[in-house]
């Protein structure tokens, strides 16, 4: 399947488990010493047909790459905006192995733009930096352009490269066949200038644009939302919605390209975050995207309304929206967390979706501020849940280890106010919370499965006495709505 990945290269054999590493020790025999000239220089383009910027290319002419070193298909990413139809399917490697070539037919009258932004030789060493050219089957250029720089979040801008879509970024990442989406719709493409994220692409013709920006992260020569590569639009407004720009043969300046695309996302919810005096029935809704997996969900509410579960929540027709009436209590404080969702194509919710509700005229002022500190690598805190029990951890893992209750709903009946950590940091804020004692704890569903399995996520306690267990008094307790700051979170399973 290729739900949300990119096509950017032929659909080929992937190498065996541990070529890489042979691969790797083999790159490191072979090449020189530094005091040396070195015979194997780092991988490049050496050259390109038709030659940058030719015009009048005829369209029965052969693309060609020239590389530094021998390759394989597998490991090269490139794009040719527009995208002839053949134009992957009939990509070849040379006899030497040192070319790759496409045979596609292209189109009279149209401006042609190359992106190389990948590429791994037979030594494992990899392109540096995108390739960019262009090149025309016209005798003149349009005079259009769009300008702008590549904003935060995104990283390693000089790896990543920028393009035009015809079509809404969003609308191509979510539909069913966004390979043929993407290509179908790829307008022009360009490098990203400098680590200052600046960029332009040029000779553009008259028309309504997407503009993006693209980076292969793990250089698979694919693009995959799923595996962590990152995608970027336009928010002229900052309203979360993807906007176009529109060429009418002058330069577009100062594009800033700053909104991270989402394969999978929650399109809206209610009640609405931050929403007070709600009555103490109420409709609770969450839209997604693309047709839910139920079985692959993860959702807390808390405290719990008395009679909710996952199961009393009803699908649409359409699998997208998944809602149903609770009931509240009043003058209450509620946070729901969706902290895991699939959909049914295997996309995943990439970030936790984190509301806010009372049937109060207010929120409760209490805070607890923290760290967890039991990440099992440099990023596995991002994304942990954060909450603060009513009851504490001893008497709820009996339920679990002796009374064979699910960990999920042991810790939907507990929980009392909810958070997440945001970054790698492992650091958390937990808001509006009430007064009272709490034993905090904190977990992580790896596999994202919408369930906290022991023995296979991680779960977490505050050790307020540091005796390396679960007592009843690791407690604390918010009083008059004061901040609990340094909560320490370590790993109990």
């Amino acid at each position: 399947m290729l739900q949300n990945k990119f096509a950017m290269r032929p659909r080929t054999c992937i190498l065996a488990a541990g070529t890489a590493l042979a691969v790797a020790a083999w790159n490191c025999s072979e090449k020189s010493s530094p005091n040396i000239p070195d015979p194997f220089p780092n991988l490049h383009v050496v050259s390109v047909a038709p030659a940058a910027n030719t015009v009048n290319v005829a369209p029965n002419t052969n693309l060609a790459i020239a590389f530094s070193q021998q390759m394989n298909l597998n490991t090269v990413g490139l794009v040719l905006a527009p995208t002839p139809p053949d134009f992957y399917r009939t990509l070849q490697l040379s006899s030497d192995r040192r070319q790759v070539i496409s045979r596609a037919t292209l189109s009279p009258n149209t401006n042609y733009s190359l992106v190389v932004f990948s590429a791994v030789d037979r030594y494992a060493d990899i392109l540096r930096a995108p390739f960019v050219s262009r090149f025309h089957t016209s005798a003149t250029l349009p005079s259009g352009s769009v300008s702008g720089n590549v904003a935060a979040p995104f990283i390693a801008p000089t790896q990543g490269f920028v393009g035009l879509l015809r079509k809404s970024v969003q609308a191509v990442v979510e539909s069913v066949n966004a390979d043929q989406e993407f290509a179908g719709n790829l307008a022009a493409v360009a490098t990203i200038q400098d680590a200052s994220g600046a960029y332009e692409l040029a000779a553009i013709p008259p028309g309504t644009y997407w503009p993006f920006a693209a980076l292969d992260l793990d250089r698979s020569g694919r693009l995959s939302l799923q595996s962590g590569d990152r995608l970027q639009g336009y928010d002229a407004n900052a309203d979360g919605l993807l906007d176009s720009v529109v060429v009418a043969g002058a330069a577009v300046n100062a594009i800033v390209l700053n909104a991270p695309v989402e394969s999978f996302r929650v399109l809206n919810y209610s009640p609405p975050n931050d929403s007070k005096n709600l009555p103490v029935q109420t409709e609770f809704r969450l839209t997604f995207s693309a047709a839910l997996d139920t079985g692959k969900f993860g959702l807390f509410i808390s405290p719990q309304p008395a009679g909710f579960s996952k199961a009393g929540l009803v699908l649409s027709s359409d699998a997208k929206t998944f809602s149903g009436a609770i009931n509240l209590q009043a003058n209450t404080s509620y946070t729901a967390l969706l902290f895991a969702a699939n959909s049914t194509r295997g996309q995943i919710l990439r970030a936790p979706l984190l509301i806010q509700f009372s049937t109060a005229n207010d929120f409760p002022a209490g805070i607890v501020m923290g760290q967890v500190a039991f990440g099992l690598s440099p990023d596995s805190t991002r994304y942990t849940l954060v909450g603060l029990l009513r009851q504490d951890v001893p008497s709820l893992l009996n339920r679990v280890i002796f009374g064979g209750e699910s960990v999920n709903a042991v810790l939907g009946s507990a929980l009392q106010a909810l958070a997440y950590v945001p970054e790698a940091t492992g650091n958390f804020n937990i808001t509006r919370v009430a007064d009272g004692t709490y034993w905090p704890v904190a977990a992580k569903d790896f596999n994202g499965n919408g369930s906290f399995d022991l023995g296979a996520d991680p779960i977490g306690i505050f050790d307020r006495d540091n005796d390396g267990a679960a007592s009843p008094g690791d407690s604390l307790v918010v009083r008059n709505g004061n901040t609990v700051s340094n909560v320490i979170m370590t790993r109990l399973f």
